[in-house]
């Protein structure tokens, strides 16, 4: 597989995590990152592939928002009363 070079610009702490984590496993940061990127996609892919269970599907549609319902001002709200103000 033919490699290019990536910029990558985290905290100290991550850059620092990483490092450990390279000498734990025995392996690079790169493969470390590529290990990542692949699991991700892989996982996205058979997410894409799960059919839905029969009951999900069967309740799928039961519910009608009203059309002016914002479902990341509900969520908002709600981590916001769960968890406070956040800065």
């Amino acid at each position: 597989m033919e490699t290019t070079k990536l910029t990558l610009r985290p905290s100290k702490e991550v850059v620092a995590l990483a490092h450990q984590i390279a000498r734990e496993e025995k392996t690079s940061i790169t493969q470390i990152f590529t290990s990542l990127i692949l699991a991700r996609r892989h996982l996205h892919s058979v997410h894409k592939k799960l059919p839905l269970g029969p009951l999900t599907r069967a309740a799928s549609g039961l519910l009608q928002m009203p059309a002016e319902w914002d479902y990341k001002q509900e969520m908002e709200a709600v981590l916001e009363e769960k968890y406070g103000q956040q800065p």
